[in-house]
């Protein structure tokens, strides 16, 4: 193929890639003949050197083939291969050879064919042809240039200057002696701009078949820096002693030194490291300059320093990833591209991996610089429980599971095990609280611990209850995995019944009631049956000597309630006194049972007819606003006591007991009940129209949190007649009061004079509701003076006061009267929020008098210390004028001798 076709081809691709920057991989072949014209005899072969070379970005396979013009008879053509692999960038040379015979005149174009096929381009194809000329051979004069290798690749990788040398065979081929004349001359389709060729020697004498061989040199002073492609050049022998000097005899050949592409960058890494916990990204930058011989596309990749590390998707290149580079030296010969760095847990925690930042030319690498990422650690854990239940677990008892930990983070990690969802009085106990555990690429990341769930006594087994483990690092962080346990506590039917009297007496026709609590002490939810029995009756329940039947609170009949665990409720056994004669009485048994089960409690009350009324009343000693209701506000741990007066307002003139019962706020609060100071049980005797006064004492227990509130009802009814009770509420506020104040003795200004100290009295009353470490601080002492308090610190019961006194000392060195303004503050000790502060002045003044004398003396003395100074002052100026003069006197003997 002619040069101009050639360069044309390459001038549409370069402006293509131009255009395309991001195409994909193609398959390019050229061909280029070298020489591109000879003349063939029948003694001498014409050979010319087919250059096959792979422009694309494929390695390619090329199949070649031969083919002559209609004007070539008696010119045959071979090509001494036929198929060639090319690597992409590189070049191949397939030797062609064209003979005549003696038939052959004038000239033959041979036509060199490539078909190239690659990995992922289409097919290409190019060709080349040859001009072969039939000469005669031979002659007088004639000479004959000849070399083994007329295209040389330079293969030096330095860029500093160098020389490639063809040694070129010349032969006399006359029949007479030859002067040679050897110079380099080109023409348009063989020539170099920027490389110069010589030759040694330049003249030659040769006689007729005589051979020497000749040095062409080529200075390659830019080295492989040097402008790639091919540059040509002609060595031209000229016989100069033929006589025929319009045509003399001369034969030139063709030397080609191909410079290879050298696709190479200077790479710049903004940051050559970053530190990263897997998952955290940071931005980089990449900047290639193109320090090659020809313009190139550059594409950038990251590759793993070490093999064993798999870096896929830590590097993403931002658009574009290819970029055209001009030749070094042009307006586009860099480009800078930015990526960010994104580390996954693929590798141990604290691994330094290496990742290759490279600018590529195509499959080859034209630059890259080692990026370092230093891998943080990820958090990550699994949780497995041996069971996922647990099931009728008895109250008071515990059972166990086993709890797998797994560490899918990517480092040795020290992790909290715990559990949420307990309820109340329930527990668990790890045989483990944390553990410490390999990375997840270590094959030791596992570990085992045991949970063992206690189940209170007073557990519920009204519903399942789900217990949530948690894995994590503590501190109150998001857990890494959590895993759900559901217990199932077994059954337990129980019933606990109380009364407050077992005997009650009731006129003729009259109802009596006996009020009833039934507790469901079990753990589940029942029905209860309630039923009113004959107590003789050994066999089941038959009704009793009198009409018996149960009422709720509001009267209506019931045979049966419904209670939560827990819960309780009040039932009254109504029984109708029959008896008509006084002290008649009938007894009934009243049994609670549980459906279902032998659960069961009893109780046998008895009625007695009397015509007497009997009950009691129960009112404050201190009524306040609301006659029946008393309001108390404690803190945690604090008490009160309630004083009531308990009436018999029965008729019997034999008296009656009392019983007195405390409710409420039972989990919160203790109480006792006492009688002039003694201790009773609930129960005390009244006569008829007798009153009594009941103390009741409530101490909130310690650990009680401020905000609960609730009633505590105490109630009087007579024991005989315990259906009919009255009753006073006592509305309990749990909260702590710091409330201190105090009063100030006299004015809160004072003068003293100095040196004389100034004193402050103060007062101060605990008005609140618990006993108070008190501190009195004063601000921070200034100019020199001091503060000073007698009781800076000490203990005050609610309701009492203590005197303070403050003494304020002025500066020791004070020369005028000053006035000290300073606060002083009486607060709970480290509770600020809670004090009260009082600002205090205090004036020291100088005495009217200077050291204790009278105005007189003073300005006396004043006085005298000014006469007695002059007195002082004349006396040493006499005794300095006295003094020269002997000076004088001496010096003037002096010159004298």
């Amino acid at each position: 193929m002619e040069r101009s076709s050639s360069a044309a081809i390459l001038t549409a691709m370069l402006l293509l890639t131009i255009a395309s920057p991001l195409a994909s991989a193609a398959v390019s072949v050229s061909l280029s003949a070298n020489p591109t014209a000879q003349e063939a005899t029948t003694d001498d072969d014409a050979e010319y050197d087919i250059i096959v070379t792979n422009d694309g970005d494929e390695d390619i396979s090329v199949s070649l083939s031969t083919q002559q013009g209609n004007d070539c008879n008696g010119f045959s053509s071979s090509l001494d291969t036929f198929q060639v692999s090319v690597n992409e960038g590189e070049s191949e040379t397939v030797k062609l050879t064209v003979t005549v015979n003696d038939q052959a005149d004038g000239d033959c174009e041979t036509t060199v064919n490539a078909q190239a096929t690659g990995g992922l381009g289409s097919p290409a194809s190019d060709d080349v042809t040859v001009t072969t000329t039939a000469g005669d051979g031979g002659g007088l004069y004639s000479v004959k240039l000849t070399t083994d290798e007329q295209l040389k690749t330079y293969d030096g990788d330095s860029t500093e200057s160098d020389s490639v040398v063809w040694d070129v065979e010349v032969e006399n081929n006359g029949e007479q002696q030859a002067n040679v004349q050897l110079e380099m001359t080109s023409d348009s389709d063989c020539e170099s701009d920027t490389l110069d060729a010589t030759v040694d020697p330049q003249v030659l004498q040769l006689d007729p078949e005589d051979k020497e061989t000749v040095e062409v040199t080529v200075d390659v002073p830019d080295g492989s820096s040097t402008e790639a492609g091919d540059h040509c050049f002609i060595l031209k022998a000229t016989v100069t002693n033929d006589p025929n000097a319009a045509d003399q005899a001369e034969d030139n050949i063709t030397l080609t030194l191909k410079i290879p592409e050298r696709k190479e960058c200077e790479p710049d890494l903004q940051f050559t490291s970053h530190s990263l916990d897997p998952g955290a990204s940071a931005t980089n930058s990449f900047e290639v300059e193109n320090i090659g011989n020809t313009e190139w596309t550059v594409t950038a990749n990251a590759q793993a320093q070490d093999s064993e590390h798999d870096i896929s998707g830590w590097i993403d290149f931002d658009s574009p990833l290819s970029k055209l580079l001009s030749e070094p030296g042009g307006s586009q010969d860099s480009h800078t591209f930015t990526f960010s760095v994104t580390p996954d847990d693929s590798v141990e925690s604290g691994t330094q991996v290496g990742i290759k930042i490279q600018g590529r030319a195509g499959t080859s690498v034209g630059c890259e610089q080692i990026l370092t990422v230093t891998v943080g650690q990820s958090h990550e854990a699994s949780m497995t429980l041996s069971k996922n239940k647990l099931s009728n677990v008895e109250p008071g008892s515990s059972d166990t599971v086993s709890v797998q930990i797994t560490n899918r983070g990517n480092g040795m990690e020290t992790m909290s095990i715990g559990a949420t969802g307990l309820p109340p009085g329930w527990q668990i106990s790890f045989s483990q609280t944390s553990v410490t555990i390999g990375s997840s690429h270590s094959g030791n990341n596992k570990e085992t611990v045991t949970a063992e769930v206690f189940v209170p006594e007073d557990a519920s087994a009204a519903e399942d209850t789900v217990i949530t483990f948690t894995v994590g690092r503590g501190g109150g962080s998001t857990p890494y995995d959590t895993k759900d346990l559901t217990v199932s506590v077994a059954a337990r039917h129980s019933v606990t019944t109380s009364i407050l009297s077992a005997q009650q007496t009731g006129k003729t026709g009259q109802t009596v009631q006996f009020p009833i609590d039934v507790t469901n002490s079990g753990n589940i939810q029942d029905t209860f049956k309630l039923l009113a029995c004959d107590p003789g009756d050994q066999t089941g329940c038959n009704s009793p000597m009198w009409e018996s039947s149960f009422s709720d609170s509001q009267g209506n009949t019931i045979t049966q309630i419904v209670l939560n665990p827990g819960q309780m409720q009040t039932v009254f056994l109504d029984i109708l006194v029959e008896g008509e004669e006084d002290a008649d009485s009938a007894s009934v048994l009243a049994r609670i049972a549980i459906y279902g089960s032998t659960e069961s409690d009893e109780h046998t009350l008895s009625v007695v007819v009397s015509n007497y009324n009997y009950a009691m009343a129960i009112s404050p000693q201190s009524p306040g606003e609301v006659p029946d209701q008393i309001e108390a506000t404690l803190p945690p741990g604090g008490s009160m006591i309630a004083a009531f007066w308990v009436e018999n307002t029965g008729d019997y003139p034999g008296g009656d007991n009392a019983v007195i019962t405390v409710t409420g706020m039972e989990s919160s609060v203790l109480r006792t009940i006492t009688v002039e100071g003694v201790e009773i049980e609930g129960t005390m005797t009244l006569g008829m129209g007798e009153r009594a006064l009941v103390e009741v004492q409530l101490e909130v227990l310690e650990g009680v949190a401020n905000g609960v509130a609730g009633v505590v009802k105490v109630s009087a009814s007579s024991e005989k007649n315990t259906a009919q009770s009255t009753s006073v509420n006592i509305i309990v506020e749990v909260r702590t009061i710091h409330d201190l104040r105090f009063t100030l003795e006299g004015e809160d200004e004072q003068t003293a004079e100095y040196p004389d100290k100034a004193y402050f009295t103060l007062y101060i009353t605990n008005h609140g509701n618990i006993a108070e470490d008190v501190e009195v601080i004063s601000s921070e002492s200034l100019r020199g003076w001091a503060v000073n308090v007698d009781f800076d610190e000490f203990e005050l019961e609610p309701g009492s006061t203590k005197e303070v006194q403050v003494s304020v000392t002025p500066p020791s060195d004070l020369l005028d009267d000053d006035t000290y303004l300073f606060t002083v503050t009486v607060q709970p000790e480290g509770l600020a929020v809670a004090g009260e502060p009082i600002d205090l002045t205090v004036t020291s003044e100088m005495p009217s008098t200077f050291i204790g004398l009278s105005e007189e003396m003073a300005q006396a003395l004043v006085y005298g210390s000014i006469v007695l100074g002059a007195i002082l002052v004349i006396v040493l100026f006499f005794r300095s004028r006295s003094e020269n003069r002997r000076i004088a006197e001496a010096l003037e003997n002096q010159f004298e001798d």
